[in-house]
């Protein structure tokens, strides 16, 4: 069993002499749902979600299980968003806060679903990534199958291959999306799309790079011109020891080939000779980076044996630049996306043909097995069996951001050193620990001035350390009806730099559920809410509110949502305390103490909630 510094368990031991079982992972179920058209008719709900990838699968399961009717719309086959469709399946975890990140909410009950299928079903690791044991990098399709299990155990009616239209209105209020498979009227709308398109069509003021728009007009030229995070077409590839496929050898090299060759040279050298030794280099350098069981293979590695890894994700060296228009502008984002498909392509060719490595696209992720045709016609034929097994969707970093009741700017999460934590509030529903890592849109004029930020705000280090997340970021400042998650929410384009990972935006939409569903029970509008209730009805259903986990606390201790939220309200006295030797620090408090007071806070919420159910009653 590996075990994280701080003595937790998590990973299985295998034996060096186990073999993994070679099996899709892949269900009848989840083929027939990646099949499925919607049936076109009106749809009512309690709460209708715009994007599944994972914000909005939690929002969506967090809604469900408070007593909502949900929809949740999906323009893919395939739900997980950036961990699935857009193929980031090697998870973004800053590992020195294990049990803060890993050990509460949804995004602890994902990761255990998911482990449970490598360790019992497949009998292979997990841990294969990141050139390090401790590490999580399971496979699209078992993400994807864990996620759709988990909304369908929920009662979550799932609309994939279903794109949004149009979003409905009456006056200042949002009511419901129009779709692919009809009408559906809603008490609230979540926008957890991957690129904020609710916030375009609903005509919500939002931020766009380093501009504002009213939700009204835009100002194209200006987009042209505005520098976004870069995109990244990542793609799944495995080694093929018996040679690869015919017909997914590159042949011919893209016609931008030459003028990434340089770089490709200088980060995927032929030898590791001259390579500093932390960077990985060498002929399979690349692989242990964003790698990845593989399936077709009964092998068995970890992270620390990347030399053995056979099946990764390309996601290094191929990010693509691009302007605001991607998000305004379909044509501009035809191109965008072909470029950088061409230039993940140009790295498969830079493998095959210059390190002659026989490498090339996994087929089995099931990004070929849905019913859209995710053809670019700006991508040459001659690449058309690469690109069906390549991603849905590019992984897009900087979306659409609402003009929230408070945005979230750079010193709000500034950590003083690495591995230190940000000012605590007492409104935060989420926690991140990333640091604000832009890949782009990094020169002095892409900075916010008018959000008192500058090129200057950006650390020069990493400083990875939890900062929290106000509720006020999830709710726009004029429209009601509407609630934002995903990378959609009120913060400063630096911000959205340390927000945009799988936990993070996980613990987002999960925040946005809840908040929903306690807006529709007592009819409410979110901006209505108390934060402590919607922090109080989070740590009941076991999601983290704290800036650190607690000493002794765990998620199925009889008082963890009264001792949580006494110490996120900071209601009791409490210690942060550093163990040191690369433990993760905690909060000590007593808890007997704290159950007390939070015991008292909740008696209030419900007494204040009791009220308002019979106001609305009369």
């Amino acid at each position: 069993m590996n075990t994280t510094p701080d003595g937790i368990s998590r990973f299985r031991a295998f034996h060096t002499d186990e073999r993994a079982i070679v099996a899709s992972p892949i269900t009848t179920a989840q083929r027939n749902a990646w099949k499925a058209l919607p049936e076109n008719t009106p749809r009512n709900a309690d709460v209708v979600i715009a994007g599944g990838g994972l914000s909005g699968v939690s929002a969506a399961v967090a809604a469900s299980r408070r007593g909502c009717q949900v929809v949740l719309v999906e323009a893919t086959h395939m739900v997980g968003g950036q961990a699935t469709a857009a193929g980031v399946s090697a998870f973004d975890i800053t590992h020195f806060y294990e049990q803060l990140i890993n050990g509460y909410g949804l995004w602890s009950e994902i990761l255990d679903r998911i482990q449970d299928i490598y360790d019992i079903e497949l009998n292979r690791p997990v841990n294969v990534g990141h050139y390090r044991d401790q590490s999580f990098t399971p496979n699209v399709v078992v993400v994807e199958r864990v996620l759709g299990e988990i909304l369908g155990a929920e009662g979550v009616e799932v609309l994939r291959n279903t794109d949004v239209t149009a979003v409905y209105r009456e006056g200042a209020r949002i009511t419901g999306l129009e779709t692919s498979a009809g009408r559906i009227d809603a008490r609230i709308v979540v926008d957890a799309t991957e690129d904020g398109m609710i916030l375009d069509l609903g005509g919500v003021p939002h931020r766009l790079a380093t501009s504002r728009s009213n939700g009204m007009t835009s100002k194209p030229e200006r987009s042209k011109r505005s520098a976004i995070q870069d995109i990244t077409y990542t793609a799944i590839i495995q080694a093929y020891p018996r040679g690869i496929p015919d017909e997914l050898v590159v042949r011919e090299a893209p016609a931008e080939y030459e003028s990434y060759l340089d770089k490709f040279r200088a980060k995927f050298p032929p030898t590791s000779e001259g390579a500093r030794a932390k960077l990985h280099m060498g002929p399979l350098g690349f692989a242990g980076y964003r790698a990845a069981p593989d399936l077709s293979s009964a092998a068995i590695h970890t992270g620390s044996q990347w030399q053995n890894v056979t099946r990764t994700c390309l996601n290094y060296t191929n990010d693509y630049p691009v302007n605001a228009d991607f998000l305004t502008d379909p044509m501009a984002r035809l191109r965008y996306e072909a470029g950088a498909k061409l230039k993940t392509i140009s790295l498969i060719y830079y493998l095959q043909n210059e390190l002659g490595l026989p490498w090339s696209v996994s087929t089995d992720e099931g990004f070929a097995d849905g019913v859209r045709n995710y053809h670019n016609h700006l991508v040459p034929d001659s690449y058309r069996e690469l690109e069906r097994h390549m991603p849905l969707i590019p992984y897009i970093r900087e979306s659409r951001r609402v003009i929230g009741e408070e945005t979230l700017i750079y010193r709000s999460i500034r950590r003083p050193k690495n591995r230190s934590e940000a000012a605590w509030r007492t409104d935060s529903i989420a926690v991140g620990t990333y640091p604000p890592d832009l890949h782009g849109g990094r020169e002095e004029e892409d900075y916010e001035s008018y959000l008192g930020e500058t090129h200057l705000d950006k650390p020069r280090r990493w400083k990875e350390g939890p900062f929290p997340i106000p509720l006020a970021c999830l709710i726009p400042e004029w429209t009601e009806g509407l609630l934002a998650a995903e990378k959609n929410i009120s913060v400063s384009r630096l911000v959205v730099g340390a927000v945009r990972l799988h936990p993070t935006v996980t613990a987002i939409g999960e925040a946005a559920g809840v908040a929903a569903a306690l807006a529709v029970r007592f009819n409410v509008q979110p901006r209505e809410l108390l934060v402590a209730e919607v922090q109080y009805e989070l740590a009941r259903g076991g999601a983290s509110i704290c800036p650190l986990a607690i000493e002794g606390l765990s998620r199925d201790h009889p008082d963890f949502a009264e001792v949580s939220l006494a110490v996120a309200r900071k209601r009791v006295p409490f210690e942060i305390v550093r163990p040191g030797g690369g433990n993760e620090p905690r909060i000590r408090t007593d808890l007997g103490v704290a159950a007390l007071k939070g015991r008292a806070s909740g008696d209030y919420l419900h007494r204040l909630q009791a009220q308002r159910l019979s106001q609305s009653t009369r």
